[in-house]
């Protein structure tokens, strides 16, 4: 048999426009042809998403800074790849515009809606809307009328008390008159005759520890009844308030001029301010001075972020001495923020009629940790110390039954003798001033022992300093040291009844101080970022680095919130002051003072 169609076409009469049943053999081949690469890309956008994924859920226990640095690289790649592969997809399917200008667009979209606010001390990006704002309070210029000599015994009675609620008079917080004028380097300026009480004389408070034993305030039931008694605009920096009677001195930048500056308490208003030509200026770190004001017998001790030190009269502003410790190391600036880039931070220390600061200096410098200046002259009493400088401040502690100083500096921490600088022992403690800096000073953690912090991946230490049993020297043993506590990258533990309190990796934490232990920590959801904190009795207060305050129930048991304060409205790295139930916080931007409830 034979097929009857064998060598015949067969044809049916179809109309031209029936839709075809059989598929299409290009678009068939395009299909063919573009599926693997949009498979790759699939695969690329997956994997970057779990590496990201697995990156952040290990970034608790090591560092969010690193995590977001490793993040952003995973994920730049990924991207990369990702666009790549669906490019050649697109080409394949004679679509080379599609990819390219979809990718234009979502950017000049996301750029014209959304913009960088700040960076965070962990270098992750602060996005906000680019038509919000935030406002933000013009700086004062002109210094306040001076204070009437009849009320400069009773500034409470006109009301300008600022821990009197009531406005009853209290004759034993005296104030004195104020210089005007913008430049407060005057010779006819008469200083106070009173000494003025310090309610919050220095760095970390009176006894440098971030620490007042008793509380001076009611816990609010509700933020409507913590008061703001100013809210004013301030120059760039990372200092905090010093508060002697009703005087806050503080450190800012001020265009091209550092500057130091007192405002009064009572109301915010611009008492005097001494300036100079210096600008310290860091993409990351930001602009202005570093350290807080010391302040003793009625003067002022600062130091700027360029590394000028002044004496000032604490009510007129009248300067008494002043020197530049980079003239007197030997170097210029250029040099200084090559080995110290973050700009010097060192807060005064005031010991035994000596102002104790980091020095600094070239490799070839043999004693640049520390000098030591006559407070009452500006003489140089000392220097000491063969480790490049940090960016911590010298603590004053009593160790193996000697009152000392004790330095970290860039690798290591030092204790020193007050009257004469002398090193009598060392540990190691590393950093690099031009990297993964050194900025917690150490804390007393009670007899022969301080609590050391670090953030970049670090961690904490306890360490006691004993007389060594070979020698007549001291010698300085940890009691344990972990990469998984305390990592105080900007901040410093605070230390009650055996339990120590800080920012650890951003998030609030306690640890047993004897074993290292971790009690409890802040969520990461609601973690504080690298902020600081400071205890008054039983309560933790909280600066958050985003601006809120926090009050904390400081217990061992468990993290307990008890208030949130909306205060400050940009990234701040400064240390709350605390004087009386007056708390005082500030940023770069914004200078705020809030009245808490009395006890």
């Amino acid at each position: 048999m034979t097929d009857p169609n064998d060598g015949y076409a067969v044809s049916k009469s179809e109309p031209d426009d029936a839709p075809s049943t059989a598929p299409n053999s290009s678009d068939q081949a395009v299909s063919a042809n573009r599926t693997p690469f949009l498979r790759r890309a699939a695969l690329s956008a997956g994997a970057g998403i779990l590496i990201i994924g697995v990156i952040q859920y290990f970034a608790p226990d090591f560092d969010y800074q690193f995590a977001f640095l490793g993040c952003f690289g995973v994920g730049v790649i990924s991207l990369l790849l990702t666009l790549y592969f669906l490019q050649r997809a697109a080409h394949r399917a004679g679509r080379t515009w599609l990819v390219p200008v979809s990718t234009l667009a979502i950017a000049i979209v996301f750029i014209s809606l959304v913009k960088v606010r700040t960076m965070s001390g962990e270098m992750i990006p602060q996005l906000g809307w680019r038509f919000s704002t935030r406002e933000v309070p013009e700086l004062q210029t002109s210094p306040a009328a001076p204070i009437a000599p009849d009320a400069s015994n009773n500034v409470a009675a006109s009301g300008n008390d600022p821990n009197n609620a009531n406005g009853a008079a209290e004759p034993n917080r005296p104030s004195g008159e104020i210089a005007t004028g913008t430049h407060a380097n005057t010779e006819d300026a008469t200083p106070s005759s009173e000494t003025l009480v310090v309610e919050w004389g220095q760095f970390l408070g009176n006894n440098r520890n971030g620490v007042i034993s008793d509380r001076a305030f009611a816990i609010p039931k509700s933020a409507s009844e913590v008061e703001t008694i100013w809210n004013i605009g301030i120059g760039g920096g990372w200092s905090s308030f010093a508060v002697a009677g009703d005087i806050a001195v503080t450190l800012e930048q001020r265009e091209d001029r550092e500057c130091v500056t007192a405002y009064r308490v009572s109301d915010g208003e611009l008492l005097w301010m001494v300036d100079h030509e210096a600008t310290h200026t860091h993409p990351l770190g930001g602009v202005g001075p570093r350290s807080t004001p010391a302040i003793d017998q009625n003067r002022v001790y600062a130091q700027g972020a360029t590394g000028m030190v002044w004496c000032l009269d604490l009510v007129t502003g009248r300067v008494i001495w002043e020197t530049d410790l980079l003239k007197t190391a030997g170097w210029d600036q250029t040099e200084s923020e090559v080995a110290v880039t973050w700009g010097r931070s060192g807060s005064p220390l005031l010991v035994d009629g000596l102002c104790v600061l980091p020095f600094g200096g070239n490799a070839d410098a043999s004693q640049r940790s520390l000098i030591a200046f006559d407070a009452e002259s500006g003489e140089i009493r000392w220097t000491a110390g063969e480790d490049q400088i940090s960016y911590a401040s010298p603590q004053l502690m009593t160790l193996a039954g000697v009152r000392q100083i004790v330095s970290v500096n860039e690798q290591t921490i030092t204790g020193h003798l007050i009257e004469t600088g002398e090193q009598i022992w060392e540990t190691d403690w590393f950093g690099q001033s031009s990297g993964g800096a050194n900025c917690a000073s150490a804390i007393d953690a009670g007899k022969d022992r301080f609590l050391i912090g670090k953030g970049y991946g670090g961690g904490s230490a306890l360490i006691e300093v004993l007389q060594s049993p070979s020698t007549d020297g001291f010698v300085a043993e940890d009691v344990w040291r972990s990469n998984r506590v305390m990592k105080t990258k900007f901040n410093h533990a605070v230390v009650r009844d055996g339990v120590a309190y800080a920012l650890s990796n951003g998030a609030l934490q306690a640890v047993d101080i004897d074993s290292g232990d971790r009690l409890w920590e802040q969520s990461r959801r609601s973690r504080s970022g690298q902020g600081q904190v400071i205890l008054a009795g039983d309560t933790l207060i909280v600066q958050e680095e985003m601006g809120d305050v926090l009050l904390v129930d400081a217990t061992p048991d468990e993290y307990r919130e008890l208030l949130r304060i909306d205060a400050l409205q940009h990234k701040t790295w400064n240390v709350p002051s605390l004087a009386g139930n007056i708390l005082l916080v500030r940023n770069s931007v914004q200078a705020m003072a809030l009245r808490l409830p009395r006890e």
